[in-house]
C-alpha cells in the first residue's frame, strides 16, 4: 500500500507540473543562448550513449538563430590474433572531428513544439590506422585504412524540438546536403627490405605501398540518428 501512495503521489506531482506549465510560453527569445549534445544511441558501431557531438546555438531575435556544432571522438580496438601467443595482435584507430556553421529560421512554435529550417557548412575529416604486430619485433602500419575521409558539405535541414520542462528539450533533424569527399591514400609500412647487400631483413619503416588518393561528389538525404538533448538559458 506505501508503495502504491508513492506512485499515485509522484503522478499527483506530474501532473500538476504539467498542468502548471501548460500555460507556459516554451517559443525561444531574444538573446537566448542553447547548448545540446548528440547521443549516438541508435547506431550499430556505437550503441552506448556515447557523445558525439557538441551544438551551441545564439537567437538572435525570436525567429532567427546561428548554430555552431563541433564533434571528436577517437575509438581503438585490439584484437589478438592467437589466444596462445599475446605477441600477435591487431589494433584498429579510429579518430574524427567535424565542425559545422549555420542559420536556423524558427517559423512554428505551439505550446512544448518547435520547429525550424535552415542552411550549414560543414566539415568531417575520418581517419583509420591499424597496427598489426607479427611477432618477433615486426610490425606492420597501415595509414588511411579503411574509410578514412574528408569531407566538405553545404547542408539545408529542417528539424523538432519538443520542450520536456521549461528550457530543457530534445530534438531530432534530417535534410538533404551535397558536397565533396576526399579519400586520401592508404600507406602501409613494414615489411621485408631486400637490396644487394642483405636479403628478408625485416624493416617495421620500409613503405610497402602506397595507394593514389581520389575524390567523389556526394549528393544525399541524411537524417541524426542521435539523441540530441539540450538546454536553452
Amino acid at each position: 500500500m506505501k508503495m502504491k501512495k508513492i506512485l499515485t503521489l509522484a503522478a499527483a506531482i506530474l501532473a500538476s507540473a504539467f498542468a502548471s506549465n501548460a500555460q507556459e510560453t516554451f517559443a525561444p527569445e531574444k538573446g537566448d543562448f542553447s547548448v545540446e549534445i548528440q547521443l549516438n544511441a541508435f547506431s550499430k558501431d556505437k550503441p552506448d550513449f556515447k557523445p558525439d557531438a557538441l551544438q551551441g546555438r545564439y537567437f538572435l531575435t525570436s525567429k532567427d538563430a546561428l548554430r555552431f556544432g563541433i564533434g571528436f571522438g577517437i575509438d581503438s580496438k585490439k584484437e589478438n590474433q592467437n589466444t596462445d601467443n599475446d605477441d600477435l595482435w591487431t589494433k584498429t584507430m579510429n579518430s574524427n572531428f567535424s565542425i559545422d556553421f549555420g542559420y536556423e529560421k524558427h517559423f512554428f512554435n505551439y505550446k512544448r513544439v518547435d520547429l525550424y529550417a535552415g542552411a550549414a557548412l560543414g566539415f568531417k575529416l575520418n581517419r583509420i590506422r591499424e597496427t598489426q604486430n607479427l611477432g618477433n619485433d615486426r610490425k606492420t602500419v597501415t595509414s588511411n585504412a579503411g574509410d578514412s575521409y574528408n569531407e566538405f558539405v553545404a547542408k539545408a535541414f529542417t528539424g523538432i524540438d519538443f520542450y520536456v520542462y521549461k528550457g530543457l528539450y530534445v530534438g531530432a533533424e534530417f535534410g538533404l546536403k551535397i558536397g565533396a569527399k576526399h579519400f586520401p591514400g592508404q600507406v602501409v609500412k613494414g615489411g621485408l627490405h631486400i637490396n644487394d647487400w642483405q636479403s628478408g631483413t625485416w624493416d617495421n619503416d620500409f613503405e610497402v605501398s602506397k595507394s593514389p588518393s581520389s575524390s567523389a561528389f556526394v549528393l544525399a538525404t541524411y537524417t541524426e540518428p542521435s539523441l540530441r538533448l539540450g538546454w536553452r538559458f
